[in-house]
C-alpha cells in the first residue's frame, strides 16, 4: 500500500491567456520503507511540486488538476 500518491499534478502559474508550466502532470508513488528522490534541473519543478503536495501553494490558485493523497 502506498502513504503517497501522486496522480496527474499540474500546477500552473500566471492567467489563463499566459499560463506558465512549472509543473505538467506528474504521478509517482511512495511505499512504506521507500526513500523517493526527486533531481532535475534548476527550474524544474521540484520544490513547486512538493509544496503543492503539502498543500502551502495559495488555494484556488496555481494548482491545475491532478491529487495528491496521503
Amino acid at each position: 500500500m502506498a502513504l503517497l500518491n501522486v496522480d496527474q499534478l499540474s500546477v500552473h502559474f500566471g492567467d489563463e491567456g499566459t499560463p506558465f508550466k512549472a509543473v505538467d502532470r506528474i504521478s509517482y508513488s511512495v511505499k512504506q520503507g521507500e526513500v523517493v528522490g526527486i533531481v532535475g534541473e534548476s527550474g524544474s519543478g521540484k520544490s513547486v511540486s512538493s509544496l503543492a503536495i503539502m498543500g502551502l501553494i495559495d488555494y484556488p490558485g496555481p494548482r491545475d488538476g491532478g491529487k495528491p493523497a496521503l
